[in-house]
């Protein structure tokens, strides 16, 4: 963590929507009014499918780049090779980068806020619920966004054909 370089430092602004408090940075203020749709379309598309509501914001940290995403000091230890974006169980929130097109960007948007809804429907750190298979969590990320990661997907149909789904 003390390695990781920081270039630039970001003045954060938080916009709020009916479930979201998105936190940006004046380079983002003109892509966020269209930026903040898509987290709540997504929000209704998983609510309905998952009968269920959020009780409060989501927190969204927004960056205009992958490389600025990079730079962020959310989590406390170093970022793992190849993560586009993440979603938080400690604080249930979201951070991700923009500059995406638009229909990656919302699968991105859909498959982090499935993330944090399923945090809130089984709250980690209570015993066995601490370790949920990767691929549950993840499947259902990918289930939610209608477009499955090869990987994923490979990992959730060995789970079926082997007959070792958990009860």
């Amino acid at each position: 963590f003390k390695n990781n370089i920081r270039y630039d430092k970001f003045e954060w602004y938080i916009y709020k929507t009916d479930h979201f408090e998105i936190f940006y940075y004046p380079q983002v203020v003109k892509h966020l009014e269209k930026i903040a749709r898509y987290p709540e379309s997504a929000y209704q598309h998983i609510s309905a499918e998952l009968k269920h509501d959020l009780a409060s914001r989501v927190p969204l940290m927004i960056f205009k780049t992958g490389s600025e995403f990079q730079q962020q000091h959310v989590l406390p230890e170093e970022m793992p090779e190849g993560v586009l974006a993440f979603a938080e169980p400690e604080h249930n929130r979201m951070v991700l980068p923009i500059d995406q097109p638009s229909d990656q960007l919302y699968d991105l948007i859909t498959h982090e806020l499935t993330h944090v809804f399923e945090f809130d429907i089984i709250p980690r750190g209570l015993g066995l619920l601490n370790n949920l298979p990767l691929w549950m969590d993840e499947g259902l990320a990918d289930y939610m966004t209608g477009n499955w990661n090869p990987l994923d997907l490979m990992n959730v149909r060995d789970v079926a054909i082997a007959d070792i789904i958990p009860p």
